[in-house]
């Protein structure tokens, strides 16, 4: 029914203990991991826990992402980030939420730094109060409900993602981005039928430090290059450059 895939990206120190959260999670998920970079340690690591270890010979997170998508059999799939940690009930609850009409199913998160829950931060507060079109129902069909909650930024934290793979009949994710990449493609999704539904509970830690992809490319303005990209996309040139200012006022909170 459900696949956790791990794209694994060079050698993680916390890739064993996000494996560890996915074998502990109240409904048996199948697990499988992924890989442009291959290397000894984490070929070990999946076998020490008997999971399928696959190769991608194309490099990018996008061709990563999509690779990691196509080698699950599974009607639903999470792609889980080798830096994170799942609450033992997330398959459930992702699983219990997704109909056959739903295309992307995603829960709450913590931030988590040195493995620790981060206090409440006002970048919280801002993608919490962006996901208001879910404050009556956890489930939205309209496009126009789903485009409203990503007008003003990103409040999905993509590997709390969980993806409907037969609803979404052969979507990818585009190469022609890096970072927001996963906002792109909640667009994209945005414009076709079909719903998403947002479970609001905290059911994963997205964990924030120095190696991590989104502080390496926050370092190097890449970030800010493709959100203003975004902006422009759905408010044209001239708002789009007073939302981004103000949004990246928030890129404070991936800086360790």
């Amino acid at each position: 029914m459900h696949t956790f895939v791990i794209p694994a990206y060079r050698e993680s120190s916390f890739i064993e203990q996000c494996i560890q959260s996915l074998l502990a999670q109240s409904v048996k998920s199948n697990i499988i991991v992924t890989t442009s970079t291959p290397t000894d340690y984490t070929k070990e690591i999946a076998k020490k826990h008997n999971l399928d270890y696959f190769i991608n010979d194309k490099n990018g997170i996008a061709n990563d992402w999509n690779f990691a998508l196509s080698k699950v059999t599974t009607p639903l799939a999470t792609i889980a980030h080798q830096d994170d940690v799942y609450e033992p009930a997330y398959a459930e609850n992702v699983i219990k939420a997704t109909n056959k009409n739903v295309l992307i199913t995603f829960t709450g998160y913590y931030d988590w730094i040195n493995d620790q829950r981060r206090p409440k931060s006002l970048n919280y507060f801002v993608k919490r109060l962006l996901m208001f079109p879910f404050l009556f129902k956890k489930e939205i069909n309209s496009n126009y409900s789903k485009k409203l909650v990503l007008k003003f930024g990103d409040p999905i934290c993509c590997p709390a993602v969980t993806y409907n793979l037969e609803a979404l009949n052969g979507f990818s994710f585009s190469p022609d981005f890096t970072v927001a990449l996963d906002w792109y493609a909640w667009y994209q999704l945005a414009n076709r039928k079909g719903s998403f539904v947002y479970i609001n509970k905290n059911l994963m830690n997205h964990r924030i430090h120095e190696e991590s992809e989104t502080t390496a490319k926050l370092s190097d303005g890449i970030r800010k290059k493709e959100e203003l990209q975004m902006f422009q996309m759905m408010w044209g040139k001239r708002m789009a450059a007073f939302i981004s200012w103000v949004y990246t006022l928030g890129h404070a909170d991936n800086k360790i």
